[in-house]
């Protein structure tokens, strides 16, 4: 089962457009850490929590002090990037993780880094590869989704509502 690692913005989308719960049901282990469900408001951090008192989430506590050097020296060593976004880069390679981010900085130096990082179309794209939600939902969810949050790739965006109103078409 492959593993990824929440940070706060797919979160943030996922539960603003109410598709935590099937966000859920995807056949991932999933995993955030405690400084990025810290930076969720009360309502996003409570529909977190269903997530993780259902077992679909752990939430990862920095508890060793190897671990907060691991996160600070990635902090020092990159600009424009806060302690929250390094530590689901540090927690990313240190267990062989896939990074779940928007965060444009944080994407391109993690990747550098040696780490797959993947975002919210990649959600999408599972959701309906695992059959969570239909054709419809998505290109609903996703429309939704360009009103939300206007930094995500415009031309990728078009591309996958067209193609799944083809694939609709034939279901």
């Amino acid at each position: 089962m492959q593993i990824v690692i929440n940070d706060a913005n797919i979160l943030i989308d996922l539960a603003k457009l109410c598709l935590l719960d099937k966000f859920s049901a995807l056949s991932f282990k999933m995993y955030s850490t405690d400084f990025i469900i810290n930076e969720l408001n009360n309502k996003q951090k409570e529909l977190v929590k269903k997530l993780v008192d259902d077992d679909a989430l752990t939430i990862i506590g920095t508890e060793s002090i190897d671990d907060y050097r691991g996160i600070g020296d990635l902090l020092e060593n990159t600009k424009g990037l806060s302690f929250e976004d390094c530590s689901v880069w540090y927690y990313s390679k240190k267990i062989n993780g896939i990074l779940l981010s928007g965060d444009g900085k944080l994407r391109k130096q993690a990747r550098k880094d040696g780490v797959e990082v993947r975002g919210i179309i990649f959600i999408f794209d599972q959701l309906i590869e695992q059959q969570i939600i239909s054709y419809d939902t998505a290109i609903v969810k996703m429309q939704e989704l360009k009103q939300l949050n206007v930094r995500l790739p415009k031309e990728e965006i078009e591309s996958r509502l067209s193609q799944w109103e083809k694939l609709k078409c034939k279901e």
